[in-house]
């Protein structure tokens, strides 16, 4: 196993990406859309490796017409796509519109999702031993069983390795059903050193508990040393190591234009931080700084900050 210090990447994301088509009107009235690389895994890659930090993702691309768009744009980030592969059938696509900049909007469309082709013979050894850390959500283990597969794999390896293990539930009843999210969280909670629940709703949902504090000592209690719960406007609360501590958004004097996958810029941002060696707390502050930056700037990958935009 190679010592964390010589390790060629700090994170490595495992998940899905999309073709986002946003507006800002409504949906199905709006005449014209901008396109862009989306998916919260591809989020949450890009914001990463922006601020600076050597990322790889692990990702299937369909051979359809927006193909060389987003193996060009995932690259432009700045990310290593060398385990992103080609495979048939079609990109899934989403819709979005920032018409109530308090609210998110989205319309999903899966045919034949390239998604569909991430298996667990993509994994191995020397890939997970040349990061820091390795980061999923329940994004891709909603695709299929072998998705799921594919990150149980992952975790499993880097938890035995001592790599640190990082994953966010992300929650959405419009791709699975409550009993399978429920299902696919506790299949991987034992193996994970961060996670990322969402406060109240979500956590309500998949744990039972809405205050940040009761959802910060159930995960203790399974073992999860960094518990971070996003609390959406109100910023998040981060325990670890016994403490809790609570960090409440900014305010800024420019309003919010967006929400669309302002949680996958936030966790980008938390664990960049985390690759660079600050404490938790740390972490939780500059994600914070993050997820404004991308909630005021709305639009798409690029919009992202980079080091230059903020520093820790």
């Amino acid at each position: 196993m190679k010592p964390m210090q010589i390790r060629d990447y700090d994170i490595l994301v495992i998940g899905e990406c999309y073709v986002e088509f946003r507006c800002e009107g409504d949906l199905c009235l709006c005449d014209s859309f901008e396109k862009d690389v989306g998916g919260a895994d591809a989020i949450v890659a890009a914001a990463a490796s922006r601020l600076g930090s050597g990322v790889s993702f692990i990702s299937g691309i369909a051979r359809d017409p927006f193909h060389a768009m987003i193996r060009e744009r995932l690259m432009a980030q700045g990310i290593n796509i060398d385990h992103v592969i080609t495979c048939g059938g079609y990109n899934g696509i989403y819709f979005t519109s920032s018409r109530f900049p308090e609210q998110r909007e989205y319309l999903f469309h899966r045919p034949g999702n390239a998604a569909q082709s991430i298996t667990p013979s993509m994994i191995y050894d020397d890939l997970l031993d040349n990061c820091k850390i390795v980061y999923a959500s329940s994004e891709l283990q909603s695709v299929s069983r072998a998705g799921r597969h594919t990150i149980f794999k992952a975790l499993e390896f880097a938890h035995k390795n001592n790599t640190m293990v990082a994953y966010d539930p992300n929650l959405r009843l419009q791709r699975c059903s409550l009993d399978d999210a429920k299902e696919n969280l506790w299949t991987v909670l034992p193996l994970v050193d961060i996670i990322f629940p969402s406060a109240p709703d979500e956590s309500k949902a998949l744990f039972g508990y809405e205050r940040p504090v009761d959802i910060i000592g159930f995960l203790w209690d399974r073992g999860i040393g960094i518990v971070v719960v996003k609390t959406g406007a109100g910023g998040c609360v981060t325990g670890y190591d016994g403490k809790i501590e609570e960090f409440p958004q900014q305010r800024s004097s420019e309003s919010m234009t967006s929400l669309t996958l302002i949680g996958s810029a936030f966790i980008g941002g938390y664990l960049h931080c985390i690759a660079r060696g600050h404490n938790p707390f740390t972490a939780s502050q500059f994600a914070n700084s993050v997820a404004l930056y991308k909630g005021i700037t709305g639009g798409g990958i690029s919009s992202l900050p980079t080091s230059k935009d903020l520093t820790v």
